[in-house]
This record gives C-alpha cells, structure tokens and sequence, in this order.
C-alpha cells in the first residue's frame, strides 16, 4: 500500500512541534508575562482542535479500507490492548500496590493500542492511481 504525506498534516505536524518546543522553553524557565500565557493557553486549544482532526481523518480513511485489512487492524487493536494493559497492570502491581485499586491501567493500554492500530490512517493518505 503507497502512501504520502498530506501537506495539510506536514503543515500542522510542524506547528505542533514548533508549538511543542516554544511551550516546553516557557514552562521550564518560568516566564511569567501575558504574552506567554496567552501562547500556553492558544497551544492547549490548538491541541485539542488538532487531536479532532486527527481523529476525523483516521475515521474518514476507515472508510477506505477493504475488509481484510480492517480485521487485521482489529486484531491488532485488541492484542496490543491486551498486552498494554496486562503489562501496565503488573508493573503498577510491582511498584505500587497500595494504589492497585483502580481501573487506569486500561486508558494507557487503550491509548498505545489506538495509536498504534488506527494512527497511521490520520498521517497517510493512499496514493491513487
């Protein structure tokens, strides 16, 4: 399967990291001024508006695939749910059993699992022809 890059998603992936960066060097020296905070806040909305994207193209280009290849992606999805979770259970049994009461350890196997399942359709587009 040929893919490429959308220059929409190289565009906006670029400003996520510029963004990123800028954010990360006024968190960590601790620049205090309107101008900084207003950028924090502006980043933390365009995060939010850029994961909705992602997540509109990668259900749009689902659309796109065959049936074989959307039940090898299902597979995939719940084995690597599985193994996500099971393995953030034991760790969190091992380091820290006085907080082994909640159900956490499946948001982060959930969200490894997705990413590495389904991501790929919101980055790529087939090439046609």
């Amino acid at each position: 399967m040929d893919k490429k890059f959308s220059l929409l998603n190289i565009i906006l992936f670029s400003l996520f990291i510029f963004g990123t960066i800028i954010t990360l060097i006024i968190v960590y020296k601790d620049i205090d001024n309107l101008f900084s905070i207003r950028f924090v806040i502006g980043y933390v909305i365009y995060l939010l508006i850029y994961a909705l994207y992602m997540c509109i193209v990668a259900l749009v280009n689902i659309r796109t695939l065959t049936g074989e290849e959307f039940r090898k992606r299902i597979l995939k999805f719940i084995t690597l749910f599985i193994l996500f979770s099971a393995s953030n259970y034991i760790l969190i049994y091992f380091i820290q059993p006085t907080k082994n009461s909640s159900y956490g350890f499946l948001f982060i196997g959930l969200g490894c699992a997705l990413g590495l399942s389904f991501m790929d359709l919101a980055f790529f587009k087939k090439k046609r022809g």
